[in-house]
């Protein structure tokens, strides 16, 4: 079964027929996957052949991903059984990416075994029309042409050119008479006295009429006696349901794709092929419910839907049950529906039938008998009886020797593993040993083990170091604690180190031949695929593809955090290398570290919330307290009797402003943390501000005995702050720095313009000062130190932190510089971006 005269026979099959100009790829493997025993042009252009015919005669091994997954298929599938969806990788998808398909065990009329495969959507070149045509017909030695629906030539083999005599459509050659005919039953032949006949291959768009000439004669030779036509065979009983295919594009036009249906059914329903399906629903009562109509608006699957189709030899009626798959493009955009219908009548299927074939045997009784007269050019001449005819005996083609089988397999994956030990050497220090073949075409014995051996003697002294060099590149792929795959151009996994075994929870070997996608979650198999065409995009380029984090997944269904690279093997493009690492340690300790902030977050929430409450609760009284106290104090309502009444008060007066001071600020403090303090930004003048603070200030520094000094330049520009934070941000500096210097001592205030644009505050003192450590300790909230100025309160521990948490919330930094007995210098800067021009 090869050559390009059984492909064209093939074309007579019903179920071939409408596949053969598709856009969508079709191919009809042999039960082993070895072979492709047909193919449509878009089907060979997928697998590299220019013409139908040439695919006929590929070989494909096990090793090619295509051949297995036909051959796994084929075991699945039963004979005459309904098409089954499947997702086939290495048919033109793409790289790793598997391609929709509907798969069904047919048997040719030779009763050969063989197995259908039909695209569900575009894979490989678009190819146009007329050269699907062309690479179909190439090849072949018939006299074929395919004309349009119009009957307009499209392409003819060198055969068929002796009957055109140059002419470019059937009207020409007076043969457009049966083009209604085979349009609508698939098949006709013209009654004009040729033996021409018109087969319809193809649908909708891509209509084709493939005309089949009688041989021509040549000017020396006599013509042949007259053949018999050929009477239809009788109908085999049915023992099965009648199953057939139907399609429709994102227009509604319903097309069938089953002319044993058509042919049962009428002419009715091959004038409504291809029509929008309202239209055929309406002409031929259908769906007088809308059924079908509502489940194809739903642009989803379904099945089991019932319709009553009408026969056209009577009022009789097929009940036919219909299911759908909706068909999408690689961008999700709805292209259609495709589906399968089942007729479940047998004996009414069968009655049809004989009804159908008396009806042509009639017909063909009151045929002419002109009919059966080949059709000869116009310069053929006379035959003569067929008696005379003398029948020279067909030459056999050449039988080219060739290996069997076995022995093919064996050089091939001989072929492999010398390829695998010897990367890296070059291809002409080994020169090509040819095997001896017997004439009958099979190898003898020894000669596969005769071919290893001469490569092995010619080429030892390079060979050790060479093989010395892999096995310590494997051993050290081995020993690495990453995974290692490489992948092949379909996206199969060729091999694997032991890291990637031990990640997934197998042997290394066990990985070789699955798909990549098989390594990973559902939910990362995009993103594992993604990274793939990143590199393919990038191409020569960039040897690595950033790397992702997916989620892998090991034998028995547990899931690995993992970070995947991609990259290409040195100057290989057919070859990806995946490098997986388990981040499972540092995927806990990021969730550590996330619950941790978590609850900071919420411990710290919790005191604001507390203090917020609390606040409220204590200013009342406390309000109340200090109201009270400054009426005594005042002496509104009567005089006080006793002079030490009078300090009371002023004690009571003095805490309690105190208190109300360490509530504020308690208050503002948690806010700042919690990021809810309301600042309103504004043009600030620091100096103006910082002058207002200092003589608030002032009479402080006077009863202690120090001096205030300011260098307040008049060029500052103005700063974008909240003035009421920024007034207690120099009021704090200057409590503090006078609270902790002794008498006689000096507080200098400046504000500059630094060289890198920032505007700063700086406040000076020369008192106590602190220590690295001691100033760790000033900076936490609550926290006292111990080498206070004699006689001055100790405070709340608040000054410091509070300052430093108000100038950040003004967007300033914060920086403090101390010395014990050398005094503290702290600086708050607003960056250029705070700072107004000039």
């Amino acid at each position: 079964m090869s050559g390009s005269g059984f492909q064209l026979s093939l074309l007579r099959d019903s179920r071939l027929a409408p596949l053969a100009t598709s856009a969508l790829p079709a191919w009809l493997w042999s039960t082993d996957g070895n072979r492709i025993v047909w193919a449509n042009a878009a089907g060979a252009a997928v697998f590299g052949a220019p013409t139908s015919a040439a695919i006929g005669s590929r070989q494909f091994t096990r090793s090619e991903p295509a051949p297995a997954q036909i051959a796994r298929v084929a075991a699945t599938l039963s004979p005459g059984a309904a098409p089954r969806l499947e997702r086939l990788r290495g048919f033109g998808a793409g790289i790793g990416r598997a391609l929709t398909c509907a798969c069904s065990h047919i048997l040719l009329s030779d009763d050969t075994p063989t197995i259908l495969v039909e695209a569900l959507e575009r894979a490989g070149p678009d190819l146009p029309l007329d050269e699907s045509v062309a690479r179909l017909l190439a090849g072949g030695r018939e006299p074929i042409a395919a004309f349009s629906a119009e009957g307009q030539l499209i392409a003819a083999t060198a055969g068929a050119q002796a009957y055109l005599h140059g002419a470019t459509s059937l009207a020409a050659i007076a043969a457009d008479a049966p083009i209604a005919g085979a349009l609508a039953s698939g098949h006709a032949v013209a009654r004009d006295g040729s033996a021409m006949s018109l087969d319809r291959i193809g649908g909708e768009a891509t209509t084709v009429l493939l005309a089949r000439f009688g041989a021509p004669a040549a000017a020396t030779s006599t013509e042949s006696a007259p053949v018999p036509p050929l009477s239809p065979a009788t109908p085999t009983e049915r023992r099965h349901p009648l199953r057939f295919v139907w399609q429709m594009d994102e227009g509604g036009n319903f097309t069938l794709s089953s002319d044993e249906f058509i042919a049962l059914t009428g002419a009715r329903t091959a004038a409504a092929n291809g029509r929008p399906w309202q239209d055929v629903a309406a002409e031929l009562g259908l769906d007088p419910g809308g059924q079908v109509a509502r489940a194809l608006a739903t642009h989803d699957t379904w099945s089991g839907l019932s319709v009553l189709w009408p026969v056209e030899t009577g009022s009789e009626q097929l009940a036919i049950e219909l299911s759908g798959l909706p068909v999408f493009d690689r961008n999700r955009a709805f292209r259609g529906y495709r589906g399968f219908g089942v007729c479940r009548e047998i004996a009414q299927l069968n009655a049809l039938a004989q009804n159908r074939h008396a009806a042509v045997q009639d017909a063909a009784r009151n045929d002419d008998q002109t009919v059966a007269r080949d059709f000869a050019p116009a310069d053929s001449v006379t035959a003569t009886p067929a008696e005379n005819i003398l029948h020279f005996p067909r030459v056999p083609e050449p039988h080219t020797p060739a290996l069997s089988a076995i022995e093919r397999n064996a050089f091939r994956e001989l072929t492999r593993k010398l390829t695998q030990r010897l990367t890296g050497i070059e291809p002409a220090d080994h020169p090509e040993i040819p095997t001896p073949i017997a004439e009958d075409g099979v190898a003898p014995a020894g000669a596969m083990d005769a071919r290893p051996a001469l490569i092995t003697d010619g080429g030892s002294a390079k060979l050790e170091p060479a093989q010395a060099e892999i096995a310590e590149l494997a051993s050290l792929l081995d020993t690495a604690g990453d995974g290692v795959v490489f992948l092949d151009t379909h996206g199969l996994i060729v091999s694997a180190n032991r890291g990637a075994g031990a990640l997934f929870g197998c042997e290394p070997h066990e990985l070789v031949d699955r798909a990549f996608s098989e390594l990973f979650a559902l939910e990362s198999v995009e993103t594992a695929y993604n990274c793939l065409d990143g590199l393919t995009r990038e191409g020569s380029t960039s040897l690595l593809q950033g790397g992702r984090e997916v989620i892998g997944r090991a034998r028995h269904g547990a899931l690995i955090p993992l970070f995947m690279t991609v990259g290409v093997t040195g100057d290989r493009t057919d070859k990806r290398a995946v490098v997986f690492r388990d981040i499972t340690r540092w995927k806990k300790a990021e969730q550590e570290l996330i619950e941790a902030r978590r609850q900071a977050e919420k411990a710290s929430s919790a005191k604001s919330d507390f203090l917020a409450k609390i606040s409220h609760e204590i200013r009342t009284p406390l309000n109340a307290i200090i109201g009270f106290s400054e009426v005594m104090m005042a002496e509104r309502f009567g005089p006080i009797g006793n002079e030490r009444y009078r300090q009371y008060l002023k004690d009571i007066h003095a805490s309690g402003g105190h208190l109300l001071s360490l509530i504020n600020d308690l208050l503002d403090l948690s806010k700042i943390e919690a990021g809810q303090l309301d600042l309103t930004f504004a043009n600030v003048s620091l100096n103006d501000l910082t002058q207002q603070c200092v003589a608030l200030m002032q009479p402080q520094a006077n009863r202690d005995r120090i001096i205030i000094r300011t260098s307040l330049p008049s060029s500052l520009p103005q700063v974008v702050a909240d003035a009421r934070s920024v007034r207690q941000i120099v009021l704090n500096l200057l409590s503090n720095s006078i609270k902790f210097t002794d008498a006689g001592g000096q507080v200098i205030v400046s504000t500059a313009l630094n060289d890198n644009g920032d505007v700063a505050l700086r406040v000076r003192d020369t008192g106590v000062g602190m220590s690295e450590k001691d100033l760790a300790t000033a900076l936490e909230p609550f926290r006292q130190l111990a080498n206070s100025v004699s006689g001055v309160s100790s405070g709340t521990g608040l000054g410091l932190p509070l300052t430093k948490a108000l100038a950040e919330a003004n967007r300033a930094s914060f920086y403090i510089k101390s010395a014990p007995k050398s005094g503290t210098l702290v600086e708050i800067a607003f960056p250029p971006s705070r700072v107004l021009a000039g």
